[in-house]
């Protein structure tokens, strides 16, 4: 693995020449707009879906200002590499592009590339559908599933104190607005549901995904049977319990539970199913089929 101050220093270094005008663009076959600014010449592994990235990395409206800087936590940032997240050249496109070492420019429409890369709830403000960010990346290393999850315990999941400071990016990065319920628990409306609220004894029909904060995914009822259970009699972590009785039939919500309402110092893993590492932050989305 290579050192990450190294990368952090040659990096600003690489991208210096390139604030405002950026240098020339070239487009690949998906559409993307991207300029490799240093590479390792093919001699770095390229990425594969589901990889874990270790990048200096950070965005920014073209000639405006810093949405985010890596650099402004002192380590690098792990991005999971997913499937394009839309159409017409995605970061995910030019993640896969890059080998280790190498260091890129990507331009992309801020709708696109928030909304749909980096979920972000909605836009900053000030910041338009068609206005072009600009994506600075270095590939410092690609993890395995061995080494992400050794670098995972190491650096983030080693305690509570660090688990509230990616909370509270996350938060940031997504433009979240919510105020936490007391315990700490995020709870997103997306849409509004009908009728009674559930209580305890209801029997209750619904679809869910989890995933970690990250983006990993851990589960997900979608193309399977609706989850049903009984509300107060089949015990889940306090955070969906606590959340299951402000929702309504039809209503569909995002919880961010952080790991004290859900797994907590333990963590949990399951046979088949991506671990959930101590101190993990858990995000579900949720939509109430039924209500019995």
């Amino acid at each position: 693995m290579r050192y990450i101050n190294l990368a952090l220093i040659v990096l600003a270094i690489i991208f210096v020449s390139c604030n405002g005008k950026y240098g020339k663009f070239e487009v690949a076959d998906s559409g993307l707009q991207y300029r490799i600014v240093d590479s390792c010449n093919n001699s770095g592994r390229l990425p594969n879906v589901g990889d874990v990235l270790e990048l200096v990395y950070s965005y920014e409206v073209e000639g405006g200002k810093v949405l985010f800087d890596s650099n402004n936590d002192g380590k690098t940032y792990l991005k999971k590499l997913e499937k394009p997240a839309h159409l017409g050249g995605s970061i995910e496109d030019g993640l896969a592009m890059m080998r280790e070492g190498d260091s890129a420019l990507f331009k992309i429409s801020a709708e696109n590339f928030l909304l749909f890369s980096e979920k972000y709830g909605h836009l900053p403000e000030g910041v338009s559908a068609l206005d072009p960010i600009i994506i600075k990346v270095r590939l410092v290393n690609i993890m395995d599933k061995e080494d992400m999850e050794r670098h995972l315990s190491a650096v983030y999941h080693n305690s509570e104190e660090h688990e509230m400071e990616i909370l509270e990016n996350y938060i940031a990065n997504a433009n979240i607005t919510v105020q936490p319920t007391q315990s700490g628990l995020y709870i997103i409306e997306k849409q509004k549901g009908t009728g009674d609220l559930i209580k305890d004894g209801d029997c209750v029909t619904l679809d869910y995904t989890l995933t970690l904060i990250d983006g990993a995914l851990v589960e997900t009822t979608l193309g399977n049977a609706p989850m049903k259970y009984t509300v107060g009699i089949e015990r889940m972590i306090p955070g969906w319990e606590e959340a299951i009785l402000k929702m309504q039939k039809g209503s569909s919500y995002q919880l961010i539970i952080p790991s004290k309402l859900a797994y907590g110092s333990e963590g949990k893993s399951a046979e088949g199913k991506v671990k959930i590492l101590p101190y993990s932050t858990l995000v579900f989305d949720i939509e109430i089929v039924d209500v019995q």
